[in-house]
């Protein structure tokens, strides 16, 4: 008995609640079944289609040297590694760390995987770094040869992945020209590089590039330093992955290209 004095059945309220949440779920199912389907949209998108995955199996990664100018009538033989893939797509450079080449890019399937993805991936070797197979030499001015590279490559407005030491390359290029720096790339994924101490929280602040900036979890080398500073970047986001370390794109392959792929998806939206 309640203290006023009415009888309260609880296993009468409880019945009559599960009625009134059923007719309330009943009358608004295809409303629930809508956000259902809009959930596993979502998730599909946030991954890499499958079919693209199974198409990159069969395509085949081309390899090949360019000779590219330098001052005094002087060049330097670089080795390419692409997909042949239509015109008109988008280019994206791949450049390297110390200890890496544009063999990396092709053990870890990314140029055959964003090939299959409709893009145009390019990967080089630079004339420095441990593994390179293109002819080694001081190029002097590094954001020059890279502008005379992507020349030669005929590359147009590239989407530049800079891992560790590439940002000795990139970084020049893209401030070059502040105010022309999305004629000069698309879009700018670096991987903790290096050198980005020589540029001011002001000068990053006024280069306006598209950027996934990406770092692993457990880099305690140059990824803290290079995070700090580029997140000044304007039009930039921050991608950590988890349990990856300095050398992050190879550590976790899938997910750098996940990360990648949705930057790329971003920039075509935003067209």
């Amino acid at each position: 008995m309640s203290p006023s004095g009415i009888h309260v059945n609880k296993t009468l309220i409880l019945v009559i609640f599960s009625i009134i949440v059923g007719i309330v779920i009943f009358k608004n199912y295809k409303y629930i079944g809508t956000f259902l389907k809009f959930d596993e949209k979502r998730e599909e998108m946030s991954k890499i289609p499958q079919d693209a995955l199974d198409h990159a199996k069969t395509l085949k990664v081309e390899n090949y040297k360019v000779k590219v100018e330098l001052k005094d009538g002087k060049s330097v033989q670089i080795v390419v590694r692409e997909v042949i893939s239509q015109p008109g797509v988008t280019d994206i450079l791949f450049l390297h760390g110390q200890a890496f080449s544009s063999e990396d890019w092709e053990k870890i399937n990314t140029l055959r995987i964003f090939s299959a993805l409709g893009y145009h991936p390019v990967a080089v070797d630079l004339p420095e770094g441990g593994k390179t197979q293109s002819e080694k030499t001081d190029v002097g001015d590094k954001g020059m040869f890279l502008e005379k590279l992507i020349s030669t490559l005929k590359l147009k407005s590239p989407v530049i992945i800079s891992p560790s030491m590439s940002g000795s390359y990139s970084l020049p290029y893209l401030f070059k020209d502040p105010s022309a720096v999305k004629q000069r790339s698309r879009g700018f994924v670096p991987v903790a590089p290096v050198h980005t101490k020589e540029f001011t929280p002001e000068q990053y602040k006024n280069l306006p590039i598209p950027s996934a900036i990406v770092y692993g979890e457990n880099d305690q080398t140059i990824g803290p330093v290079s995070t700090k500073n580029l997140k000044n970047l304007p039009n930039s986001k921050l991608n950590m992955i988890k349990g990856a370390g300095h050398a992050a794109w190879i550590d976790k392959p899938e997910e750098f290209h996940l990360i990648l792929y949705k930057f790329l998806l971003s920039l075509s939206s935003d067209n």
